[in-house]
């Protein structure tokens, strides 16, 4: 490493020695302000005044400006002026020095009010004479390596240590310097510190603890030094009046004359060596550039606004800033675009490599221009002198093609310099020549306003027109594809394709061609043909024979462009009547097949270099062969070249400027911000700073905590936030500049909304513990007084509900005797549900007392109920024991039945016979003690029927059916103490019961039915 430093120091001390040898010889180039893109900024953009005492950047990267009103910090967009009129805690009115140390701190010498040291955090500390400092007018102000901060007065020298103590240096009494007066301090890389003093003999330097006077400048008697600096080989530099520069390195002195040749100056106020190792010299009559060893001069003549300037400065971005006595401040910017201007409009550009100029054709006449960047003449611009020359093209072979709107109507000069003009009287379709192309077959295609004419090799001259197949005769633009067919663009008929000079294809809007006037047809290597018309761009599709449309709704900003270049960047440059902007190529093809849909248009303007009122639409631009854009303008033309003006890659830096709560304004020096429960608005005001087109910055922001997603760029410098919920937020912002390089985030800024006491937890948990106590205490009592209420409830509950039991089973009982017990549960889950159901295979059964009438009427009616009571209990307890369903007694009769079940294959048969076994054992029984002697008669059939309970009130169970009645008619026509059963009950008991014999009786309703007795 130091091996590479001490190389390029020794480089750089060869360069300038010969940069002052020749610079000694007078060589001048003026042309290298041309590459600059200049700013002036003055009291009617927000400086508070226009004399300019001291400019600096700051660590953040503001620029701050020193002015008799104040001091001002300028973010590129904006002036904030710091004096005692804006804020009383800036104690001082005027500037006259500023400086910032390696801590941050901002040192603000005044006119007469001392210095102000204003720290990182915003605290302010002054020191004036009451300090002890020597003087109270601040003039020049540096740091050591002590971190001791010098400053020199109008009447004395001191520093400030680091524990803010005044010091005097050693050595002014003994040199009779008490009362100096100092104009520049300097502190050099070896730590010396340099005292300047405009006076002859009067340079100082301080070292080891000792002030000296410095003898070492002997080619110039009694030198007056205002400024001392040093280059990057270490190369000391003096500011002699009244307009030299002397370089000291080692035992070599070289005197530089930096004097303008109008006026000659009599100080030179500052020296700087720029990051390409130019030398820029700021004195009383202008600025002068040693560069490449010869002088560039900017003065009032060529564009300063004040010939006066105190200072000049590098940014961290390269800009270069001048401070005037006058006129302002104003940046120096490497423009990408350089612009010539002109006091005619351009229409057509065309480089020309068989002769080494640039060919510009223009309303007035034809301009040729050199690589020397010089206008010359030769008979090709006399002949075209006056003449409104529209187009001007080179051929493959080296012929130059110039169309204009003037006698000389088409013209071609070959690389021999021959002329040959042709005219409407050669043959030509029209006066006014548009456009011209020489195709691969020799021809010439020459578009005027009034047709197409073709120059055959032979000079004849023959035009196509509307009867040709034209629709609209005016041609804008010529084209020959690899085919060696000619597109030919026209002004409202949109474009015809010519083969062996015929028409064989048209396409205009409505067969997908973006607009029907035609401006330029461009082949874009590796892309396709592209159209610039009036209503947008198209890019042909050879193999679908269709074209791909792009306009502002895609983006582009404009519908109608005029041109299309693509640079070895792959950089679309395209002009229109907003003027010059580009797209990214990749971009534009992806919105032709839809993979996105929209491109980012950038537009350049005057920041960008690009001086000019506007293009016009028939305009030629091109590109050289050196890769660099030439645009027509209406006012000149104008130079881009990709390698000079590449994007500022560098990004800009978020600064937090300040904030308001509520329209309370607070500077912001990194701490948290501490929003009060009654705050309604918070609002951020922060800044991007690069000085590079600073008004293109864009900006998004995020308030985590608020919103998940950062906002879409906008130019917007202040965000506000409304009725925050109590919490903690992280607020960052990121800016991109012109060239649309981003910055990282900004640092979070911590913003805290306090809530209301009724807000906080503690509070919340403290009321809900009281609600929850309250509410405690409340249930405690009403379950408490439930408990007693329920006890006697209970005790209530439980004696009704006894009570209801012992009704409810009497109820169920009642019901089981009257009803079957699935009737029964049944009817109680569903008391106003019809209940009926039809059986398959029921067996019914009737008994009825022999003669009971006959004998009942010798009984009293308590002895007949007491008779027939005993005996159907017998019955009903056997029905009971054998489950057998008692249906109802009618008189003496009894009925009975089984097989209440959907299963037609059941054994109800024969257990209802078993039954009927039973009962005349029962009535057997009864008869052995009753003085009544009774027989009765049994029937029994099988069959289906329908079972249901009839009634609300008073209902009873009943069934009905065939198989019912002839139950009883088998009951009616049976004998005594015998069991009569019909076949169907036969069948299904014969195997387990003896029967008679079957007989065939009379059965009402049914004719003779087979019966049979067991």
């Amino acid at each position: 490493m130091k091996k590479s430093a001490i190389l390029l120091a020794l480089l750089l001390g060869c360069f300038t020695a010969v940069y002052g040898q020749s610079a000694a010889e007078g060589k001048v180039d003026q042309t290298f302000l041309n590459d600059f893109v200049c700013r002036n900024w003055t009291t009617a953009d927000g400086l508070p005044g226009m004399t300019i005492t001291a400019i600096m950047q700051d660590q953040k990267g503001y620029i701050y400006v020193g002015t008799y009103e104040g001091l001002v910090r300028f973010d590129g967009v904006e002036f904030v002026t710091f004096s005692r009129n804006i804020d009383p805690k800036y104690d001082f009115a005027s500037v006259r020095a500023i400086f910032q140390d390696t801590n941050g701190n901002l040192w603000v010498g005044h006119n007469d009010e001392g210095v102000t040291c204003i720290q990182p955090d915003g605290t302010i500390l002054k020191y004036t004479t009451e300090n002890g400092l020597p003087h109270n007018s601040i003039r020049a102000i540096c740091e050591d390596f002590n971190n001791n901060i010098w400053l020199g007065t109008a009447s004395g020298l001191c520093y400030l240590t680091p524990e803010h103590e005044v010091r005097i240096p050693e050595g002014l009494h003994e040199l009779g310097q008490d009362t100096i007066q100092v104009s520049r301090l300097y502190c050099d890389t070896a730590g010396r510190i340099w005292i300047s003093t405009a006076i002859e003999n009067d340079l100082f330097v301080f070292s080891t603890r000792k002030l000296e006077r410095f003898t070492g400048i002997t080619k110039i008697k009694n030198p007056s030094v205002n400024e001392v600096s040093q280059d990057k080989s270490g190369a000391f530099w003096f500011g002699v009046a009244p307009h030299y520069a002397v370089r000291i390195k080692d035992t070599e002195e070289t005197v530089f004359d930096i004097g303008h040749d109008h006026q000659e100056g009599t100080v030179v106020n500052s020296i700087l060596q720029d990051t390409a190792g130019n030398f820029w010299f700021a004195s009383d009559c202008g600025i002068t550039i040693l560069h490449n060893g010869v002088y560039t001069y900017y003065d009032k003549r060529n564009g300063l606004a004040d010939d006066y300037i105190n200072h000049i400065f590098e940014d961290h971005e390269g800009n270069m800033w001048i401070a005037y006595n006058r006129g302002g401040i104003e940046k120096m910017s490497q423009g990408k675009f350089r612009t010539i201007a002109m006091p005619i409009a351009v229409n057509a550009i065309c480089e020309d490599p068989v002769r080494g100029v640039t060919w510009l054709g223009a309303d007035n006449g034809l301009y040729c221009y050199n690589k020397d960047s010089q206008f010359v003449e030769n008979k090709i611009t006399e002949l075209c002198k006056g003449a409104r020359i529209r187009h001007v093209g080179m051929t493959s072979d080296g012929e130059l093609l110039i169309s204009s709107y003037s006698d000389i109507s088409q013209v071609c000069v070959t690389s021999n310099d021959k002329i040959t003009v042709w005219t409407m009287k050669d043959g030509l379709a029209g006066l006014k020549c548009r456009v011209s192309i020489k195709t691969t077959d020799g021809k010439y295609y020459v578009g005027t306003t009034q047709g197409l004419s073709i120059i055959e090799k032979d000079g004849s001259i023959h035009s196509l027109t509307r009867k040709e197949g034209f629709e609209n005769e005016f041609i804008m633009s010529l084209y020959e594809d690899k085919k060696g067919q000619v597109w030919v663009g026209t002004d409202g008929g949109g474009i015809y394709i010519l083969k062996d000079e015929q028409i064989i294809k048209h396409y205009n809007s409505e067969n997908g061609l973006a607009g029907n006037v035609i401006f330029k047809t461009e082949p874009i290597e590796d892309s396709g043909l592209w159209i610039a018309t009036g209503t947008g761009i198209s890019k042909y599709n050879e193999e679908s024979d269709t074209f791909a449309n792009l306009n502002s709704a895609n983006g582009l900003g404009t519908d109608s462009v005029f041109q299309m270049i693509c640079d070895y960047t792959q950089t679309v440059w395209m002009t229109s009547n907003k003027g010059i902007f580009s797209v990214n190529l990749a971009d534009m093809e992806d919105v032709t097949i839809g993979k996105r849909k929209k491109i980012n248009a950038k537009y350049y303007g005057s920041s960008d270099g690009l001086n000019t009122g506007g293009i016009t639409s028939t305009s030629v631009s091109t590109q050289d062969s050196l890769g660099r854009v030439w645009f027509t303008l209406i006012d000149g033309f104008a130079i881009y070249d990709p390698v000079k003006s590449g994007k500022n890659q560098i990004p800009p830096k978020i600064e937090i400027q300040e904030y308001s709560i509520d329209n309370v304004k607070y500077d912001y020096h990194g701490e948290k911000i501490i929003l009060p429960p009654s705050a309604k608005r918070l609002s951020i005001k922060f800044t991007g700073l690069s000085f590079i087109s600073s008004d293109q910055m864009r900006f998004c922001y995020r308030l985590g905590g608020f919103e998940n997603n950062y906002s879409e760029w906008s130019n917007l410098r202040n965000v506000s936030y409304t009725n925050l919920k109590p919490g903690t937020y992280k607020f960052t912002v990121m800016s991109e500049n012109g060239d649309e390089i981003k910055s990282k985030p900004s640092d979070p800024i911590i913003i805290i909304k306090k809530p209301y006491t009724w807000q906080q937890l503690w509070f919340q948990i403290l009321v809900g513990v009281i609600i929850v106590g309250i509410a405690t205490l409340i249930v405690f009592l009403k379950i408490h007084s439930m408990r007693r209420y329920q006890i006697e409830l209970e005790k209530k509950v439980e004696e009704r509900t006894h009570d209801l039991k012992l009704e409810k089973e009497k109820s169920e009982k009642l019901l089981l005797n009257i009803l079957p017990s699935e009737v029964a549960k049944e009817l109680t889950e569903h008391p106003n549900q019809t209940i009926a159901k039809k059986f398959p295979n029921i067996t019914v059964l009737f008994t009825d007392i022999v003669g009971f009438t006959k004998m009942s009427d010798g009984m009293t009616a308590e002895q007949v109920v007491t008779m027939l009571n005993k005996m159907v209990t017998l019955f009903d307890e056997r029905a009971k024991r054998e489950g057998i369903e008692k249906i109802k007694t009618i008189g003496d009769a009894y009925m009975a039945a089984t097989g209440f079940t959907e299963e037609p294959d059941n054994d109800g048969a024969l257990r209802m016979v078993h039954f009927a076994i039973g009962l005349m054992e029962d009535v057997r029984r009864f008869n052995e003690t009753s003085p009544a002697k009774v027989q009765i008669r049994l029937g029994i059939n099988t069959g289906n029927l329908v079972a249901g309970v009839i009634g609300k009130s008073k209902f009873i169970y009943d069934i009905w059916g065939d198989t019912v009645n002839v139950a009883s008619r088998m009951e009616s026509t049976g004998e005594p103490m015998k069991i009569h059963v019909t076949e169907t009950t036969y069948l299904q008991t014969q195997d387990q019961f003896a029967y008679s014999e079957g007989i065939e009786v009379e059965v009402k309703g049914k004719g003779k039915m087979k019966t049979y007795f067991l």
